[in-house]
């Protein structure tokens, strides 16, 4: 028994590792594909240039991934959940809630941080599998046509077969990523036995020559050098799958090891043979059938790259409703051992569009290169400033320690944003474009609802006029339990004002729930039932920003059980239809948008698991 006990533990970690080597590592592990040969070719072939690149990759990659995520970023996690707004999360109410000067900017920032991850989720699919395809052209030129229809056909399986979930994707992508993981290690270490001169690169005193020869050049080299560090931000964003110990050992034991050994193979080959330059990551391995293993095998991984930020943004989709910064869309969860793995059918048709419309505008890895830079440095760049407001504001105790730390990650996140601004023209306006839209979407939902919730709390009936109604026999009561999900807690709800009015009738035990969203990612707390009146009930149903909004089964719980009977009871809902007022805090561009937003939200009888054939659903016109 104790046996069993100790093994179990083990044997969930063995599998999340697994899983995590398929979805967490697979962007930042095919970044060699194309990378290195963008930083060669922005920064020069010469030997000290080729070194002075391949210190600057390895520095950037050791300081970013290795320290920043994994020591730091990882540890801001919001009781096991990462990604932006779960930083976000942590944060004072004073800066969560500001919508005006610097703590409004604060929000805004956060938000343009997690709409760029967004667009990585577009991106990352269209870059890797177009780079990886792209080697058909090392077989034989002439094959060059069938780059975009073979990358748009491998893009459409994959965004198809995403409701299986992560759980069962990652356990199948695993072994492979680390197949391919050993085989890239293994191309670069045969590379340096060859030429060991490669080596010398590790010497940050490379990097630092390279950027004092050629000063302002160096922005348009680091806007290539930060290609080696895509996906890192999948790291944070992936914690809820898998965990901090699952996602470092994989790094520490294989990644990160596998990583640095390929460009350091990548070039040793290019300082031996100069031939090789624009084509270092296939040349290595010579030609024939191991170029033609290669390809398959890259291609594979490409496919699994893009899960890495398809999951994120799934995972980013989820938090931004429950914590209200996007309308009620429809998640469905796919793994009940493991609690986060999700699919959104929304959004993962919306980034599987994007990504295919990419790359037939663009047609080739080197034009989506110009779009991807710019994305990844921002969202870095605000996960540093994350950091520097937790450590002001949650770790007190150390911030004379971290904040130092943190000053050098501002300093190295500031100059990748600048280098990777110089590719604004060359298509990183598209990412810019998608996250700045998006963000102002978030920025306008969370300002709509706060008026919203605010002209309904005007407008709402008291339970005073209700008890009135009750005791004066104007309204029929009838038997049983009638419950009302509301979301603003105190006031009637509107389906319980419009059952009285078009009815004439309402239930002789009322129920009111309550879903409160707490800034946790999973809440432990148990419902609080309290009575409002002698026919009225209230149900506070604390829930985490990663959790379903499954009311039945809440109220089925045995905290409520002797409570009321809710598998006979009818719910009650509304169905809201917005009419604009003439004075709002909302201009009339901003009123559009969210009238919009608010039509196109899944019913509260999905998004709160209703069971079908017990829902009445009123609808009615709210001015706001």
């Amino acid at each position: 028994m104790n046996k069993s006990k100790k093994g179990s533990p083990l044997k969930r970690n063995a599998a999340l590792t697994l899983g995590a080597m398929g979805v967490v590592y697979g962007d930042i592990g095919t970044s060699p594909i194309y990378a290195f040969n963008e930083a060669v070719h922005a920064g020069g072939d010469t030997r000290s240039e080729i070194l002075g690149v391949l210190s600057l990759v390895f520095w950037t990659l050791t300081i970013v991934v290795s320290i920043k995520y994994l020591i730091f970023v990882l540890n801001a996690d919001n009781k096991g959940e990462g990604g932006t707004l779960a930083m976000f999360s942590q944060f004072s109410e004073k800066i969560r809630t500001g919508r005006k000067g610097l703590m409004g900017f604060t929000v805004f920032i956060f938000l343009m941080a997690a709409a760029l991850e967004f667009a990585d989720g577009i991106l990352t699919p269209a870059i890797s599998v177009t780079s990886a395809v792209e080697g058909i052209k090392t077989i034989n030129p002439d094959l060059g046509f069938l780059v975009v229809p073979v990358t748009v056909l491998i893009l459409a399986v994959l965004f198809i077969v995403q409701f299986k979930g992560t759980h069962k994707i990652g356990t199948i992508f695993g072994p492979v990523m680390i197949l391919w993981f050993l085989v890239i290690g293994f191309m670069g270490v045969s590379q340096v036995a060859q030429n060991p001169e490669s080596l010398v690169a590790l010497n940050p005193m490379f990097a630092f020559g390279f950027i004092q020869a050629h000063s302002f050049q160096t922005l348009f080299v680091m806007s290539s050098v930060i290609l080696a560090v895509t996906g890192a931000e999948a790291l944070y964003s992936d914690l809820g799958h898998f965990g901090k110990g699952p996602i470092r050992f994989g790094w520490y034991a294989l990644a990160g090891l596998a990583l640095p050994l390929n460009y350091f193979g990548q070039g040793a080959l290019l300082l031996r043979d100069p031939s090789t330059h624009g084509n270092t990551f296939f040349g290595m391995a010579g030609s024939g059938l191991p170029t033609l293993l290669l390809l398959l095998l890259t291609t594979f991984a490409t496919i699994i790259a893009s899960q890495a930020l398809i999951s994120a943004v799934a995972s980013l989709a989820s938090q931004a409703v429950q914590l209200g910064f996007l309308p009620r869309i429809r998640i469905q969860h796919t793994n009940r051992q493991e609690r986060g793995q999700i699919y959104v059918p929304f959004v993962n048709a919306a980034v599987g569009v994007g990504a295919i419309g990419l790359v037939l505008f663009f047609k080739s890895s080197s034009a989506l290169a110009g779009a991807y830079s710019l994305s990844i440095a921002g969202t870095m760049l605000v996960s540093t400033i994350g950091l520097i407001i937790l450590a002001v504001s949650k770790w007190k105790s150390r911030k004379f320690l971290l904040l130092p730390i943190f000053s050098v990650f501002l300093i190295l996140d500031l100059s990748l944003l600048i280098a990777s601004s110089t590719k604004f023209v060359t298509g990183a306006w598209i990412p810019v474009l998608i996250g700045f839209c998006l963000a102002s979407m978030m920025w306008i939902w969370r300002k709509g609802r706060l008026e919203l919730n605010a002209q309904l709390n005007k407008d709402s009936m008291s339970w005073k006029q209700v008890e009135k109604l009750r005791k004066k026999n104007s309204i029929l009561v009838v038997d049983g339990v009638g419950i009302y999900p509301t979301a603003i807690p105190g006031i009637v709800p509107k389906a319980l004002e419009e059952q009285i009015r078009v009815m004439g009738s309402m239930p002789k035990q009322i129920v009111v729930v309550n879903v409160l969203p707490e800034d946790v990612p999973y809440s432990h707390k148990p419902p609080v039932f309290e009575e409002v009146n002698e026919f009225a009930s209230l149900v506070s149903l604390p829930c985490g920003f990663m959790e379903q909004r499954n009311i039945p089964r809440a109220l089925r719980s045995k905290h409520l059980a002797e409570k009321f009977d809710e598998k006979h009871a009818t719910y009650f809902v509304t169905d809201r239809t917005l009419t604009l007022a003439d004075k709002t805090s909302l201009n009339r561009a901003e009123e559009v948008i969210f009238a919009a937003l608010h039509r196109n939200a899944t019913t509260p009888r999905y998004f709160y698991h209703l069971p079908e054939r017990r829902v009445i659903t009123f609808d009615i016109s709210v001015q706001m």
